[in-house]
């Protein structure tokens, strides 16, 4: 027989375990009309905006039980297989057209019933984007104890019978067969202590910073040192190393210009010897 691997049994269920959250699209009014068409709840509250808005609402909204929707998709989900016995929910705030509804659920309570049934109370509850409970209900559902008891019960055998005690007694003997770790060992928060304000330091300690922070003093040619030894004279300090000039940037020499070419001269017109008068010429 083919087992589903995915089934939740009894005993792996704890009072406490959360359901991871189911995030639903938000609510639009295609699927508020799907909704009332399906469950035949005709209130023109739901599809009737001009109605809803003459009634003194804003819009339209959906129906309460679409929420109640929403918490069993989650906690069928998360059961794999279980056989629901009740499912009860409350609407707490109206369901508006564009709310982003995340449902969430966690297990209360589970139960050894009469006639070996294994069954868990689970709270389940829708918020809205602005983190405000819409709707809270509480599902019961009834589970196979173990693998094994799936088995009996589908070949129709009777059911395993566990009680309480028992399970308990193999949670300890399976806790015990478990190697024990050493819980760290909390130290007790010591109380603070108060801040006193800091003491000024002696006078004395103040002056001896002051004398070692001045310059010694060069001692005169016959000075001498309380030890009768001629005080030592302070190491003279090296020269710092002079720094090369920055050599500065070698600039280009300028490219000579040819000498201008000077016109040449033309030769002046020779000029024609004086006449000579013609009484000179007679004579």
């Amino acid at each position: 027989m083919t087992l589903n691997v995915r089934q939740l049994y009894f005993e792996a269920v704890k009072v406490g375990d959360e359901l991871p959250p189911l995030v639903k699209p938000p609510v639009d009014r295609l699927q508020i009309a799907r909704y009332v068409g399906a469950a035949g709840d005709w209130n023109p509250l739901y599809i009737d905006e001009p109605h809803a808005r003459a009634s003194g609402f804003p819009s339209a909204f959906a129906p309460g039980t679409i929420g109640m929707g929403f918490l069993a998709e989650l906690a069928t989900d998360w059961t794999r297989g279980a056989r629901l016995k009740r499912l009860q929910s409350r609407l707490v705030k109206f369901i508006w057209p564009g709310d982003v509804l995340t449902a969430r659920g966690r297990v209360v309570e589970r139960r050894f019933e009469a006639g070996d049934a294994y069954t868990m109370d689970l709270e389940v509850w829708a918020e809205n984007q602005r983190g405000e409970l819409v709707t809270r209900g509480l599902a019961t559902y009834q589970l196979f104890y173990s693998a094994d008891d799936e088995t009996r019960q589908r070949a129709g055998q009777p059911p395993l019978h566990v009680t309480q005690a028992e399970e308990e007694t193999r949670l300890a003997r399976l806790s015990r067969a478990q190697p024990q770790r050493t819980p760290a060992v909390s130290r007790p928060l010591q109380p603070a202590r108060p801040l006193a304000p800091p003491t000024p330091p002696p006078l004395a300690a103040v002056a001896r910073v002051v004398q070692a922070a001045r310059p010694a003093s060069k001692p005169a040619g016959g000075a001498r040192s309380a030890a009768g030894k001629p005080a030592a004279k302070p190491a003279a300090r090296k020269p710092a190393p002079k720094k090369a000039p920055a050599r500065k940037p070698a600039r280009k020499a300028a490219p000579k210009k040819a000498p201008a070419r000077k016109p040449a001269r033309r030769p002046a017109p020779k000029k024609a010897p004086p006449r000579m008068p013609a009484s000179k010429k007679r004579k």
